[in-house]
């Protein structure tokens, strides 16, 4: 099992390139697949542009990001000290309801990211929201679990 870990400033303005970064490397490192990486890295920041916007309400605030790449599954755990919000309790039904040419733009993130990860939960541990994303690792005949070739 390999960890790594990042701290970013939620108000720094890279943030979604260096998460974007982190997210890639982690996937490339597990032997995701290009759908994969796109999904997960769309749901980190997805996430993590959240608790920037509306979770520090832009004044800054530390986010840890941590992943971890076991043999049949990455994750990757994105933690913030904002006031909770459960991202799995969101209900985009309303704005759904609403037909196209008459929706507000945004708000709609959270539901493509988080449909297109294999797992994601969310807790509040300690005082911080903490984010979990989980993907498959995809072996050669394309079944999780099975062992991904890699290069030397």
């Amino acid at each position: 099992m390999l960890a790594y870990r990042l701290r970013i400033d939620g108000s720094n303005t890279s943030m979604p390139g260096v998460v974007a970064d982190f997210v890639e490397a982690l996937a490339g490192e597990a032997g995701l697949t290009t759908h994969q990486t796109y999904w997960l890295r769309l749901a980190a920041d997805e996430i993590t542009t959240n608790i920037a916007h509306h979770g520090y309400r832009g004044c800054g605030g530390v986010v840890d990001i941590a992943g971890e790449i076991e043999p049949d599954r990455l994750r990757v755990w994105i933690e913030d000290d904002a006031p909770p919000f459960d991202p799995t309790l969101y209900d985009p039904a309303p704005r759904l309801a609403v037909p196209p040419c008459q929706r507000e733009e945004g708000g709609y993130g959270l539901l493509l990211a988080l449909k297109k990860v294999d797992e994601f939960s969310y807790e509040f541990v300690g005082g911080r929201n903490r984010n979990i994303l989980v993907m498959q690792l995809l072996g050669r005949d394309g079944e999780a679990g099975a062992e991904c070739p890699r290069d030397s």
